[in-house]
C-alpha cells in the first residue's frame, strides 16, 4: 500500500521543477505499479508511471505561469493491472515569494534533546507550513545570545542555541522561511539603562511591566531602545532566520516617555508603523511581520512596510462574522498584503472529546481560509495553539483529525489562486440576498454572513473565474468561533445554484477539502433562461458537509505547453 506522498519542499520557487516522494509498504507486489497525477484547476497537467519500489521519486516542470503564485493538486495511486490498490493524495505551490503564500507554522522547543530530531520540520512540510516563527528561542528580550549555548530563558523553559541553529537548517533544506520571534518593547531588569529613563510609564507616572519581569521600552525613533532594539535584529539574520517576527502586547495604546528630563506622551499607533519601516530598512531583503493584537493598530501599521497583516484575535471579536470581517477590513487597507489571523482554539488546552475538537478546528479554518486569510495554528509535530504562550501548545494524536487537518492544508495550497489571490473581488453583497438576484441558492436556508443554521455564501471572482463558497452553519448552535462544539454541521443535500453569468461558462468545478481529499469534480450545468429572458447557469451542489468551493472557468485562450520526467 501506498504510505504517504510528499512534496520535497513547503513552497517550491516560481520557476522550479516540482518533485515528489512516495513511500510505500516494502510487501508491495512486484508486478504493480504507481501512477502520480498532477492537477491545476482541476485540469490534469502532468502524469507519470513507474514501477513500484519501496520510494519512487517523481519530477515535474510545470510551464512558467503568469502570476506570482499557483497551486496543485497531486495524487499517487498503487495500481494492480486496471485496478487501484492504494492512493494517497497531496498538494504543493510554486510562489515568487514566501509573502504570496504564508502558511504559518510555529516552533517552540529548543531543548538540546531536539537536536538531530527533524519530525517536527518533516510534519511541518506535510502541512506545507513554509513561514516558521520560533517562539521565545532568545536568551532574553533585549539581548538574544547568551553566554553560552545552553540556558534557561526569562520564563524557565530550558533551550539551545545549537538546537536553534539546526533547526533553521532543517527548515531551509524544506524550502521553509525561519522567522525569529522578538517583542518590540520588552526587556528584562538587567537591559543597561531599563530604569528610569528608557521605560514606558502609565498615567501615574510609574514604570510600566508584564507579569513583573519584562519592562515595557520606549520605541519612539531617535531613543537608545529604538537603536538597540533594531540590532537585536539584525543579529538574529546575521544568525540565519530569513525574517523577524514583531510582536507587540496589545497595550499600552499610549503612555508617558521621559525625554530631556521631561515626561512626554507616547502615542503607539504613530510610533509602531515608524519602527517597522526603520526595522525593513535595517534588515533589508529579510522578511518584517507584526503583531497587530486585536486589530490595533492595524490601520496605520498595514500601510508600513511590513509583508504581511498579521492580527492576533481576542474578544470582543468573537463570532465567525468576526474573523470574515478583520480579513476583509484588513485587505482594504492592504490590498497587495495577505491576512494572517493568530486565531488560538482555547478548547483544545481542556483536552475535549477529538470530534468536539475537529468540529472546532474546521469550523475556524473553513471561515478564515474562505475568507482569504491564512491561520496561524499548527505548527512542531502536529501541535496546535490554544493560547498566546506557545510552549503551552497541544499535541494532537488522533489518526482521523490528523488526516482533517492534512486535507485542509493540502486544499488551501492546491486551491491558492482562488482563496488568495491578489486580483480576487468579493461581490457576495452586491451579487446575492437581499434584492440581488445575480446568484440565487435553493435547498437550504442561506446567508451572506456567518449565521446559525444557515449556508453562509460569498461571491467573488479572479482572471476568468466565478467563485462560490458555502460553509455550512446548519446544526451549528453558537457562532462563537473559539467555542467548543459537539458536533459536525448537518449534512446538506440538493443544493441548487442559478447563476447569471455575462460571460460563456466552460467547465463548473467542486473541491472540498471534506470530500475525496480536495479533488476537484467536474459538475453538469444547464444553461436556461429566467422569466426576464437573461441566461443563467443552473447546477447542484451533490454534498455539503463543512466547506465546499465552486470554482466556474469562463472560456478563455490558454497556453498549454508542458514538461515533466
Amino acid at each position: 500500500m501506498i504510505r504517504n506522498i510528499i512534496p520535497a519542499k513547503a513552497q517550491f520557487q516560481i520557476n522550479e521543477m516540482l518533485t515528489f516522494e512516495v513511500d510505500a509498504d516494502p510487501e508491495f507486489c512486484a508486478a504493480d505499479t504507481i501512477k502520480i497525477q498532477v492537477f491545476r484547476m482541476g485540469r490534469l497537467c502532468f502524469e507519470k508511471e513507474k514501477a513500484i519500489a519501496a520510494r519512487l521519486r517523481f519530477q515535474y516542470l510545470p510551464p512558467r505561469a503568469p502570476g506570482n503564485m499557483e497551486g496543485f493538486w497531486v495524487c499517487a495511486a498503487q495500481r494492480h493491472g486496471d485496478a487501484v490498490v492504494s492512493r494517497k493524495a497531496t498538494a504543493c505551490d510554486r510562489a515568487a515569494s514566501w509573502s504570496c503564500a504564508p502558511r504559518y507554522g510555529f516552533l517552540s522547543d529548543f531543548g538540546r534533546e531536539e537536536l538531530r530530531d527533524d519530525r517536527d520540520v518533516r510534519r511541518m512540510n506535510q502541512y506545507h507550513l513554509n513561514v516558521i516563527q520560533f517562539y521565545d528561542w532568545m536568551y532574553r528580550h533585549h539581548d538574544y545570545f547568551p553566554p553560552q549555548s545552553d540556558f534557561r530563558d526569562v520564563m524557565g523553559k530550558e533551550s539551545s542555541m545549537d538546537t536553534v541553529k539546526e533547526k533553521i537548517g532543517q527548515l531551509h533544506r524544506y524550502g521553509m522561511k525561519a522567522f525569529a520571534y522578538g517583542a518590540v518593547y520588552g526587556a528584562e531588569e538587567e537591559y543597561d539603562g531599563a530604569e528610569p529613563t528608557c521605560a514606558l510609564r502609565d498615567n501615574q507616572k510609574r514604570v510600566m511591566r508584564l507579569i513583573d519581569r519584562i519592562i515595557y521600552m520606549d520605541i519612539h525613533r531617535g531613543t537608545q531602545w529604538h537603536e538597540d532594539i533594531i540590532a537585536q535584529y539584525r543579529k538574529a539574520m546575521a544568525f540565519g532566520f530569513d525574517g523577524i517576527h514583531m510582536d507587540q502586547y496589545g497595550g499600552p495604546k499610549e503612555a508617558y516617555a521621559i525625554e530631556n528630563g521631561k515626561y512626554v506622551l507616547r502615542n503607539l499607533r504613530d510610533d509602531f508603523p515608524v519602527l517597522i519601516d526603520d526595522v525593513k530598512e535595517a534588515l533589508g531583503e529579510s522578511g518584517v511581520i507584526f503583531n497587530a493584537v486585536n486589530n490595533w493598530p492595524v490601520d496605520t501599521a498595514a500601510k508600513s512596510r511590513e509583508d504581511c497583516v498579521y492580527i492576533e484575535v481576542w474578544p470582543p471579536n468573537d463570532t465567525y462574522a468576526d474573523l470574515n470581517r478583520l480579513i476583509s477590513d484588513a485587505k482594504k487597507y492592504a490590498p497587495e498584503k495577505q491576512v494572517i489571523l493568530a486565531a488560538y482554539l482555547l478548547p483544545f488546552a481542556k483536552c475535549e472529546q477529538p470530534e468536539t475538537m475537529l468540529c472546532t478546528a474546521l469550523l475556524a479554518m473553513a471561515t478564515i481560509f474562505s475568507s482569504g486569510g491564512f491561520h496561524l495554528l499548527l505548527g512542531e509535530e502536529n501541535g496546535m495553539l490554544t493560547q498566546a504562550y506557545y510552549s503551552d501548545y497541544c499535541r494532537v494524536q488522533n489518526a482521523d483529525f490528523i488526516g482533517c487537518l492534512q486535507n485542509y492544508y493540502d486544499f488551501i495550497t492546491a486551491y491558492e489562486e482562488l482563496l488568495f489571490g491578489f486580483d480576487l473581488v468579493d461581490d457576495t453583497r452586491a451579487y446575492t440576498g437581499g434584492i440581488n438576484e445575480e446568484y440565487c441558492f435553493f435547498g437550504a436556508e442561506f446567508s451572506t454572513v456567518p449565521q446559525s443554521g444557515c449556508v453562509w455564501t460569498q461571491v467573488k471572482q479572479t482572471g476568468a473565474y466565478k467563485i462560490v463558497q458555502l460553509v455550512n452553519f446548519c446544526g451549528v448552535e453558537t457562532m462563537v468561533w473559539n467555542s467548543a462544539h459537539g458536533k459536525l454541521p448537518d449534512v446538506q443535500h440538493g443544493i441548487r445554484v442559478n447563476a447569471l453569468v455575462v460571460e460563456e461558462i466552460e467547465e463548473i468545478y467542486l473541491a472540498s477539502p471534506d470530500i475525496g481529499d480536495g479533488a476537484s469534480q467536474k459538475l453538469e450545468f444547464a444553461v436556461t433562461v429566467r422569466a426576464d429572458g437573461q441566461k443563467v447557469v443552473d447546477f447542484a451542489v451533490p454534498e455539503l458537509r463543512v466547506w465546499d468551493m465552486i470554482y466556474m472557468k469562463t472560456r478563455v485562450n490558454e497556453d498549454s505547453e508542458e514538461n515533466g520526467n
